[in-house]
């Protein structure tokens, strides 16, 4: 779909500013401030979130104004693949990228929510996590599942859902632990079938919707059942660009979402998507 012309539904609604114009790869909307989301690229960049207008326009530092995003100092970049917030308002930036299926050292910033002024800041806590049902490092070619670019909160837990390059399903991980200085398993929670690649997700804040991107299909659930939060898909619609990415909640009715390549902004409304009967997601 990446040559064909956006359905009018998709309504771009800015272009991103330096920094995330770079290769966004996760959005999510700021709970304290208006008009305020935060995005990371992917590898390749240094450790920075930027602070984004609903515009695509990115809040300058006072300080560091030649400079965009606010850098994140202790931490690395490898493959930084989403961003998620937690019930507590703190920004979780997922070092999860695992294109190879050979990394150990998968990671978790959890980092309190900065001014979009602020230019410099830390994080609070890492945590390293892995996949208990991973057989070997690397894993076996025809069981290349073991990446994950989609990352979302809810309640007091985290999930990951694997981008898959075996098949075209994905599986849901959850975290509760997020003590320092060991490495956690994830829990295994659910498989499911996109007939895609889950590139990224976000939650609205009272924990009742998850939004799934793979890269060209908008994915809605009702999560209120958070030991299965991707088992009833409620809604798809059809997105057309080049490399989208990241996408996020503004809001219970609209959606945005940020495509990598052109580095364009988008909303759509949840009133678009095509339902899905309830027994398909049984």
């Amino acid at each position: 779909m990446a040559n064909d012309t956006p359905p009018a539904y998709q309504r771009l609604i800015g272009s991103l500013g330096e920094g995330p114009a770079r290769e966004n790869s996760g959005i999510v909307r700021s709970r304290t401030t208006p008009d305020l989301f935060w995005m990371q690229n992917d590898s390749g960049d240094e450790p920075r979130v930027y602070p984004v207008r609903r515009d695509g326009s990115v809040h300058r530092s006072e300080r560091y104004a030649d400079t965009p995003g606010v850098h994140i100092g202790g931490a690395i970049n490898v493959d930084w693949e989403d961003i998620a917030v937690m019930h507590d308002g703190g920004l979780v930036v997922a070092d999860v990228g695992n294109n190879r299926n050979d990394r150990r050292d998968l990671v978790l910033y959890f980092v309190d929510e900065p001014s979009p002024f602020a230019g410099r800041t830390t994080f609070r806590k890492k945590v390293f996590v892995r996949y208990p049902d991973q057989p070997a490092i690397p894993a076996p070619s025809d069981d290349f599942n073991y990446d994950c670019e989609a990352v979302f909160a809810l309640g007091e837990s985290l999930y990951m859902v694997t981008k898959h390059r075996s098949d075209t399903a994905a599986k849901v991980y959850r975290l509760d632990d997020f003590r320092e200085g060991m490495v956690h398993e994830l829990e295994p929670l659910q498989r499911i079938e996109l007939g895609g690649q889950a590139v990224g997700a976000d939650a609205l804040p009272d924990g009742s919707r998850v939004v799934l991107t793979t890269y060209d299909t908008l994915w809605l659930f009702d999560s209120t059942d958070h030991d299965h939060p991707l088992a009833r898909p409620i809604g798809r619609l059809p997105i057309v660009g080049d490399q989208v990415e990241a996408v996020c909640f503004d809001g219970p009715n609209t959606i945005l979402f940020a495509d990598e390549a052109t580095a364009q902004l988008y909303e759509v409304s949840v009133a678009d998507f095509q339902q899905i009967p309830p027994a398909r997601s049984r």
